[in-house]
């Protein structure tokens, strides 16, 4: 995996956090924002390598899934971009297009 995909599923722990397990939200925690690795965690928790391994990829997969379906992260994504455009932007039109843009996102 490399670290784009580690701060896609580290920013949808963000959002989609709470819905997993405690366990799967402190192994997401562990991994991705404490870099810990596998062997640190699985050594912590008494428990294989391989297990931590197999946990964080059902948690990883549950959390795409959450973006899948929700697209939280991605619309957040959107507006942000939408809306510092048009803070940045010269004319009236091209801020009432952008804040249009932004609010057509959320009303989806």
């Amino acid at each position: 995996m490399d670290k784009k995909d580690k701060l896609y599923i580290a920013l949808y722990n963000d959002y989609y956090g709470a819905l997993l397990t405690e366990y799967q939200s402190e192994l997401i925690s562990r991994y991705y924002d404490m870099d810990m690795s596998l062997a640190e965690i699985a050594q912590d928790l008494g428990i294989s390598p391989q297990a931590v391994r197999d946990a964080l990829m059902r948690a990883q997969k549950t959390l795409e899934e959450y973006e899948s379906k929700l697209g939280i992260a991605h619309k957040t994504a959107q507006l942000v971009r939408l809306l510092r455009q048009a803070k940045e932007s010269c004319s009236d039109e091209e801020k009432d297009k952008n804040i249009d843009a932004a609010l057509d996102i959320l009303n989806r």
